[in-house]
């Protein structure tokens, strides 16, 4: 199945604030990987986020990409690093 993949306007501010090393790394190796097979390399998240994955990847500072599918649609809404990013995620979902 082939997906479409979508960054929301925020995931595109956020990737904008990434280091350039990380952000080309995201572009060309992590969001192609998300892009051929959502299901099998994100985590499903609980709670709010329920409905979202979140793809992992970097150590110090640990990164993640959180994500949904709908109707072969993936649709990115929050990358960042591990920190604060469900709190985060949790915001964005209240405001939108």
């Amino acid at each position: 199945m082939d997906f479409a993949l979508e960054l929301s306007p925020a995931a595109r501010r956020d990737l904008k604030r990434l280091p350039p090393k990380i952000r080309k790394k995201i572009m060309f190796i992590y969001l192609p990987k998300i892009q051929e097979k959502p299901f099998e390399v994100g985590k499903p998240l609980q709670g709010a986020l329920r409905g979202e994955h979140c793809y992992r990847f970097g150590r110090k500072p640990e990164y993640r990409i959180v994500y949904f599918v709908e109707n072969e649609v993936i649709t990115v809404t929050i990358i960042g690093t591990r920190e604060n990013i469900y709190k985060q995620a949790r915001q964005r979902l209240r405001k939108g």
